[in-house]
C-alpha cells in the first residue's frame, strides 16, 4: 500500500506486507472542534494489581485516533496521551504514520476533537509525537458524551513492572477504528522481550496479538493499565512493539525531555 514503510516488509517472512494495513485506513472527514481552555489533564491511577478488565476500561482515556492527510486520500492510526507543556498535549504515534502525511486532527475517547500539528519523528526509532490542544468540549466528534464517566489522561508508566513483564503477563493493545477511538481492545502476551532487529534498526518487542487496521501507533498496555509500549504493526498473529522505553528515548531525542518512569511508591 502507498503508505508503507519499506522496512516493516521484512518482519516476517510469511507477511509481505507488515503494517500498512493497520496503520492507514480511509476515514471520512470531520469537523474541527473549537472549544474551552481546561486545566491540566492528570496521569492516570493505575491498578494497585492486575485487573485486565478494569484495567481496559481505564486505559482508553490516554488513547487517541489520529487522523491524517495523505497525498490523495485521509487515513488513519492511534496513539497515546504522552505528556503536557504548555498547555497542549503530547500525543506519541508511531513515526511512519506522520512521515506519510498532514496530520488533520486528534480525537480523544471522550470525544473530542483537535487540531493536530505534528512535533517531529525520531531519526533512530519508528516514533513521532504531535501536539495537540484538549478543549474539553465535545463538539463535531465521534460520540455525543462520555457514558464512562471518563475524561483524557497521560499514561502511567511503571519500571518496575515494565521490568518485570513475561508470558504470563495480561497484555493488551487498545486502538482506534475509522469511526472509534480506543473503541477495538485486543489481549496480547508477550512473546518476545525487546531484541535488536535489523529491519527496523532497533530493538523490537514481539507479541502474541492479532492487530487490524489502525493499529500502529496504538497503546499495549498492562494488566493494570501502565503503558508498555506503541504498536508499529502486525502479521499472522504477532505485533512488533517499541517499549516505553524507546519511546521516552525518542521523546528526549525530538522534543529534548523524559517522563519519568520510578515515580511510585
Amino acid at each position: 500500500m502507498k503508505h508503507q514503510r519499506k522496512h516493516l516488509m521484512r518482519l516476517f517472512a510469511a507477511a509481505a506486507v507488515f503494517s500498512m494495513s493497520l496503520s492507514a485506513g480511509c476515514g471520512r472527514q470531520k469537523p474541527e472542534t473549537a472549544g474551552r481552555e481546561t486545566d491540566p489533564l492528570p496521569v492516570l491511577e493505575a491498578l494497585e494489581g492486575e485487573k485486565p478488565q478494569e484495567a481496559k476500561r481505564l486505559a482508553v482515556s490516554c488513547c487517541v485516533r489520529l487522523d491524517v492527510a495523505g497525498e490523495e486520500a485521509e487515513y488513519y492510526g492511534s496513539g497515546v496521551v504522552w505528556d503536557q507543556k504548555d498547555g497542549r498535549l503530547i500525543i506519541a504515534t508511531a513515526g511512519h504514520l506522520l512521515k506519510e502525511g498532514e496530520v488533520l486532527r486528534v480525537v480523544f475517547y471522550d470525544g473530542t476533537a483537535a487540531q493536530g500539528r505534528s512535533l517531529g519523528v525520531s531519526d533512530t526509532l519508528d516514533v513521532g509525537f504531535v501536539e495537540a490542544d484538549w478543549q474539553g468540549a465535545v463538539t463535531g466528534s465521534d460520540r455525543t458524551g462520555n457514558e464512562d464517566g471518563l475524561t483524557p489522561a497521560l499514561v502511567s508508566l511503571h519500571q518496575r513492572r515494565f521490568d518485570t513483564l513475561d508470558g504470563y503477563s495480561p497484555l493488551f493493545v487498545a486502538a482506534g477504528t475509522q469511526d472509534g477511538c480506543a473503541d477495538m481492545i485486543l489481549d496480547a502476551s508477550l512473546l518476545e522481550k525487546a531484541w535488536y532487529r535489523e529491519e527496523f534498526g532497533s530493538d523490537v518487542m514481539i507479541l502474541s496479538c492479532d492487530t487490524q487496521a489502525g493499529a500502529s501507533g496504538a497503546g499495549v498496555f498492562d494488566g493494570c493499565g501502565n503503558f508498555v509500549g506503541l504498536v508499529l504493526g502486525g502479521a499472522e498473529g504477532k505485533t512488533a512493539v517499541l517499549s516505553m522505553e524507546q519511546v521516552n528515548q525518542a521523546y528526549d531525542e525530538v522534543c529534548g525531555s523524559r517522563r519519568v518512569t520510578d515515580d511510585y511508591p
